[in-house]
């Protein structure tokens, strides 16, 4: 059995017991302790933040990146908890807990009767934001990478289909996703990484990037409307979920004006919160090399 599961489950039942300020205060010392040791993520995610604070016009100290940096790994140690804590939620909890922006977006893109690909990324919590829809009625699929270790992968996918998320194992997905939108449903992919080959150098943060094209690929052969959605955390811990205008595909809509379009909304959500952006690699020179 793999250590790393071994450490999720041990994770899994301590978030339970705990009260929530007390777990995420319990998430982000262990996200410290990562923030330590972690020598070349720590690397990454400073060289990331220096790209978008550029984009953006900001001038920070090192020590600034730093502080900005930990704060980073602090927020993946949250995220993680509301990953194990949350199995579902309750409509009265999405009242609670959740704020939700322009869901007439998504209604708008369902009116189309073409199914419809939502875009999302290792942003804010966005395993919750597939719970939240769940919650709300909505049939989910969603794209993902299998883990290394049988047993973590395992672990992920039951939590996923305990949430009411149809997993679709990347390498099998494209005739799995053509399938769900030709019964009008909803498939969710990521749109920050991309295992699948399928990806196109685009400016990012005004630098040349590889962003996956599958999901802009799927929307010109299908003519699914595409919906960027982002679920972020408050500074309050409660949730906003926002989604973007629909991205209506037309006779002479490209693939590439697709990309631009879905690249434009990462950039936009990206700059609202960049410290839950999480991407553990140094994004532009790695996607290269």
């Amino acid at each position: 059995m793999s250590p790393l599961y071994l450490i999720y489950r041990l994770a899994q039942i301590i978030v339970r017991r705990l009260p929530h300020p007390m777990a995420y205060y319990a998430g982000m010392r262990l996200a410290d302790v990562f923030f330590v040791l972690d020598r070349r993520g720590r690397r990454a995610v400073i060289a990331n933040l220096s790209r978008i604070l550029k984009h953006q016009g900001r001038t920070v100290t090192q020590r600034e990146l730093t502080r900005m940096c930990r704060r980073n790994f602090e927020n993946f140690g949250k995220y993680l908890v509301d990953f194990f804590r949350f199995a579902r939620f309750q409509p009265d909890q999405i009242g609670q807990l959740v704020q939700i922006e322009n869901m007439e977006a998504l209604e708008q893109a369902r009116a189309h009767n073409k199914g419809v690909i939502l875009v999302t990324a290792h942003f804010g919590n966005w395993e919750l934001g597939g719970a939240v829809l769940t919650t709300l009625g909505y049939e989910l699929s969603a794209v993902f990478q299998p883990e290394r270790a049988r047993s973590v992968n395992r672990l992920f996918q039951q939590r996923r289909a305990g949430r009411g998320i149809h997993g679709i194992e990347l390498g099998k997905a494209a005739r799995s996703v053509i399938k769900v939108l030709k019964n009008k449903g909803m498939a969710a992919m990521l749109a920050d990484r991309d295992f699948s080959g399928e990806r196109a150098t685009i400016d990012f943060f005004g630098a040349p990037a590889h962003l996956p094209s599958g999901p802009a690929r799927m929307a010109q052969r299908t003519g699914a409307p595409v919906v960027p959605m982002f679920m972020s955390h408050k500074p309050d811990d409660t949730f906003v979920l926002r989604a973007y205008p629909p991205i209506i595909p037309t006779a002479n809509t490209t693939v590439e004006d697709i990309h631009r379009q879905i690249r434009d909304a990462l950039e936009h959500a990206i700059n609202q919160n960049p410290l839950q952006w999480f991407i553990f690699e140094d994004f532009w020179r790695d996607r290269h090399e």
